[in-house]
């Protein structure tokens, strides 16, 4: 795999903030409703759809 050689791992279609929410409920189980904002909560919710995290995803539409 790419990781064991390289540094540097990137993912192309997630931007700072949607990865920072998902670190968020990755090691929260949740996220807080401020986190969540109308500049980042589309990035948010594809991100979430990368990482298949189902669960991310219903929570950010319910407070869509």
């Amino acid at each position: 795999m790419k990781e064991s050689y390289e540094n540097k791992i990137s993912f192309p279609t997630i931007n700072s903030c949607g990865m920072e929410i998902i670190l968020e409920y990755i090691y929260t189980g949740s996220i807080k409703n401020e986190s969540l904002t109308k500049d980042n909560i589309i990035e948010a919710f594809y991100a979430a759809d990368y990482f298949q995290l189902p669960d991310l995803q219903d929570f950010i539409v319910k407070n869509f």
